[in-house]
């Protein structure tokens, strides 16, 4: 790994601020357990448990130090719960924190047995008085006996109905360029600008919406991409894809967005990652790990449900927009188009209560059933599959909604980052706006909240359909 990052839910995040930030400004301290979330290059530490100390277990004294008993119980309890331990203390001043001398040399020696006992390597972090976080991993170095190293964290989440996030300016500085960026900082100034550039946002499908999604961030002044997609451009893609073109058949659709982003970014730094694997795959879905928000930008049921699974088991929203268009029956004049967004993750309804797919359908599309025409054909005509394609004027609308929503999680406008489900109808031209929801009472999805790697399932698999297109490219 060469990326670190951790997540905080808000509650916890509360509760530790409560603890740490002290009236009389004196430095405190306690412990958390976290799981890992493991992505292709990033490893993240879902804080799960916050262990405050009992009385006689750390004395205050303008710096702060704890009893070896406060230690020993943590190690058991992280032990139990088969989880890794966070060391967690505050600095009286604001921003992201170093380290004194101290902190180096008391975390340094809890590395040790926190690894030995838990098997995974101590998560420190410090607070300022402004509730802002930095945070390291301390790993062992395999080559020198009883060494362990600092790993400074790029950022540390905060997720609630929004997302705050601390950057470490060492590693993740901001790119952004007032000149050609002048009207967008004008509209939520240069702080809200440094932050949008080193957002991590994944684009999962790059279709008609997803390629519309890629040009608006890219002309927003995101800098930090990863395109997610198995497919490859052809002729009748022409018409609702985004900088995409006649020369472009026949190329990967992640090469083809590639190349638009790198023409229509305004970021001075640019970096995109190339995944062209479907999420439902191994890679694809470790890719979308090293994000810190997803837009979902495809239209069928088992990329959907990896997606719901990922916003709620790592901790990472998920952007989701859909359209369905109605025709007469002889498909030559059209009877209804719809189109939604939504915000899906903790404190959320998910994908599935919000009847985005079903459970039953993505079991289809594993299995297959979904590409074998012979059982497609038996599907009644109500049935998703037989939707007819949308078109580039609803696909730049629910683009746009999808960019919007994601703004509301990430600035908060007036103090709103909840909007809830937002669908257009086409034919009577109006907006329709739900509330947010909470997932049905039997639902799998709030069982997993921040569960990470531990989670004893697999959503992804082998996937017959990526494979043919890729082979297909390569031959």
């Amino acid at each position: 790994m060469n990326i670190y990052s951790v997540v905080i839910r808000d509650d916890h995040h509360k509760s530790l601020i409560e603890h740490l930030v002290r009236l009389d400004e004196q430095e405190d301290l306690c412990f958390a357990t976290y799981v890992p979330s493991t992505g292709l290059n990033r490893l993240s530490g879902i804080i799960t448990k916050v262990i405050l100390p009992k009385k006689g277990e750390r004395r205050v004294h303008g710096n702060v130090g704890f009893l070896p008993s406060y230690l020993e119980r943590v190690l058991r309890i992280a032990s139990e719960r088969k989880e890794g331990v966070a060391f967690l203390h505050s600095h009286p001043w604001p921003g992201w924190q170093r380290m004194s001398s101290d902190d180096i040399v008391a975390e340094n020696r809890m590395a040790p047995a926190v690894m030995a006992t838990t098997g995974l390597p101590l998560l420190g972090l410090t607070t300022g008085n402004d509730g802002s976080w930095s945070a390291r991993f301390w790993t062992k170095d395999d080559s020198i006996k009883r060494k362990y190293n600092r790993q400074w964290c790029e950022t540390v989440r905060v997720i609630g109905k929004s997302l705050k996030i601390t950057f470490n300016d060492d590693l993740l500085p901001a790119s952004f360029d007032k000149g050609k960026q002048l009207r967008t900082i004008s509209a939520w100034g240069e702080k809200t600008q440094e932050d949008l550039s080193r957002i991590r946002v994944g684009i999962v499908g790059l279709g008609s919406v997803g390629s519309i999604v890629a040009e608006i961030l890219s002309r927003t002044g995101i800098s930090n991409f990863t395109l997610i997609d198995f497919d490859g451009v052809e002729e009748k893609n022409l018409d609702r894809l985004t900088n995409v073109f006649k020369k472009d058949i026949g190329r990967s659709k992640v090469d083809a967005i590639y190349d638009a982003i790198k023409r229509s970014g305004t970021s001075p730094k640019i970096k995109i990652k190339k995944i062209e694997y479907s999420v439902c795959e191994k890679e694809g879905f470790k890719a979308a790990l090293d994000c810190d928000l997803l837009f979902s930008c495809v239209d069928r049921p088992w990329p959907r449900e990896v997606l719901n699974f990922i916003a709620y088991s790592h901790m990472i929203p998920v952007i989701d927009g859909g359209i369905m268009v109605r025709t007469n029956k002889r498909n030559t004049a059209i009877v209804g188009a719809d189109w939604k967004a939504q915000t899906v993750g903790y404190k959320r309804a998910c994908l599935e209560c919000l009847g985005q797919y079903k459970t039953e359908n993505a079991a289809l599309e594993k299995s297959g059933l979904l590409d074998d025409p012979s059982y497609v054909n038996d599907l009644p005509n109500a049935a998703f599959v037989n939707a007819h394609e949308n078109v580039f004027v609803f696909s730049s609308h629910l683009a746009s909604l999808e960019v919007l929503q994601m703004l509301s999680l990430l600035i908060a406008p007036s103090g709103i980052s909840d909007v809830g489900q937002q669908m257009h109808h086409f034919v009577t031209g109006t907006m329709e706006t739900q509330s947010s929801q909470a997932c049905h009472n039997h639902c799998f999805f709030p069982t997993i909240i921040g569960v990470g790697d531990v989670s004893s399932v697999i959503p992804y698999g082998s996937h017959k359909i990526a494979e043919e297109s890729r082979e297909s490219r390569r031959e």
